[in-house]
């Protein structure tokens, strides 16, 4: 096992390096990079069960365009994907992505700051059709995320 110093270190080179690397360019580099560290942190993983790739169906053309997170379990390489709608904010919640009851679009099912937060959406029964509104365990974000389809119900009107 490695000292905090270490892990700190190896964080800080993980950071500098993927910002210099990155094929999105240095400022896109450095939020997927920070994303990534921020997740691994969060979830208790290492950096090399997490990848970063833009959120091309989200993007917006201002400062901290979305980055999608993607957590592989070491132990049963079950992956989750995570939405960090402004990765420039630290502070910011990460948002699980899931399949929507109605459209099977990938939409945002949980807000999750830590390990507990993600364990307390995978101990509830998965959401069916009709749920919704009535459960309050969803995001705001839910009903006008660009996941939904055109036809769907919960997503917002286009």
């Amino acid at each position: 096992m490695t000292s905090l110093a270490e892990r700190a270190h190896a964080a800080a080179v993980f950071i500098r390096h993927n910002t210099a690397v990155s094929p999105h360019g240095r400022y896109r580099g450095e939020k997927h990079a920070r994303t990534a560290v921020r997740l691994a942190g969060a979830l208790g993983l290492g950096l090399d069960q997490i990848t970063t790739a833009p959120d091309w169906l989200r993007r917006r053309t201002i400062p901290g365009e979305p980055v999608l997170a993607t957590a592989t379990c070491p132990d049963t390489n079950e992956q989750y994907v995570f939405l960090a709608r402004f990765p420039i904010y630290d502070d910011e919640p990460f948002e699980l992505l899931g399949p929507c009851p109605e459209c099977a679009g990938q939409v945002p099912l949980a807000l999750v700051r830590h390990l507990a937060d993600l364990g307390t959406h995978l101990a509830r029964p998965p959401l069916r059709p009709g749920d919704i509104p009535e459960v309050d365990t969803v995001p705001d974000t839910f009903g006008v995320d660009e996941g939904h389809t055109s036809t769907c119900r919960y997503g917002e009107s286009r």
